[in-house]
């Protein structure tokens, strides 16, 4: 519990930048461990804003196929001489057109045109016949498809959240670099280690802003990301040293 209040305590600190003499000069474990700690956070945050567009899905799937699909047909027909398992070995889909009924099992089997599949200790039976004309069953394949999506939740939240995790380390790299450029051209040296420490720290509101306007469909020249370019400028000013006109071509200590 200490744990997780500390986080939200050195997150509201972030954003007062005459802290970042003492971020900058943080560890690289501490700043670390903030980071991993800042992306859990701002993936359930993420989600929470997102549940009602989920919640809205099925109709904003069946609005697509109504009013942006001419003709949506599947005419498959399809004849196995064995089960096809995906993968071989404890198999996730199942996927079978015999007249006789497979020996094996999957979370998901399609048998014949209809679909079994087990999701959160419940068991579900869909015939698919109705699914060959998507335009006339606009609702049921919506609802289908909203069906499949929910079944891959898991594996897409996983995805989700390395995603965030890599793009956004990518951005503190970014940040952290241009810092570096900018340091002497300002006219303060520093080490490298305290501006990407501030990138770091520094990042905070930005990606829950960035994520804010995903979720509202907002976007403007990337604008979300000034907080994360006026905190490293801070952490540069609190952590270097000022230097004179004839120093200012000196590059940035890299240690």
């Amino acid at each position: 519990m200490k744990k997780v209040l500390g986080f939200y305590r050195t997150f509201l600190q972030t954003l007062k930048p005459k802290n970042y003499e003492d971020f900058a000069e943080s560890t690289l474990k501490n700043s670390f461990n903030y980071y991993s700690s800042l992306i859990i956070n701002a993936f359930l945050v993420f989600m929470i804003i997102m549940i009602p567009a989920a919640v809205q899905m099925p109709n904003t799937i069946e609005s697509y196929i109504i009013n942006d699909i001419d003709t949506l047909n599947f005419d498959i027909n399809i004849k196995t001489n064995s089960p096809i398992l995906i993968p071989k070995d404890n198999p996730v889909l199942l996927i079978n057109y015999q007249n006789m009924t497979p020996n094996q099992t999957a979370n998901v089997i399609i048998d014949n045109d209809v679909l079994y599949a087990g999701f959160l200790f419940k068991k579900f039976v869909k015939d698919l016949e109705p699914y060959r004309d998507a335009k006339q069953n606009s609702g049921a394949v919506s609802n289908f498809v909203a069906f499949i999506l929910l079944l891959m939740l898991p594996t897409l939240l996983l995805i989700l959240f390395f995603y965030l995790l890599i793009k956004y380390f990518i951005i503190i790299i970014l940040a952290a670099l241009i810092g570096a450029i900018l340091s002497p051209i300002i006219g303060y040296r520093t080490k490298f280690r305290y501006i990407f420490n501030s990138a770091i720290y520094g990042i905070s509101l930005s990606i829950f802003l960035d994520l804010i306007f995903f979720a509202v469909g907002f976007s403007f020249y990337k604008i979300q990301f000034l907080p994360l370019a006026f905190y490293v400028i801070s952490g540069i000013r609190k952590s270097g040293m000022k230097v004179d006109k004839k120093m200012k071509n000196k590059f940035i200590e890299i240690r």
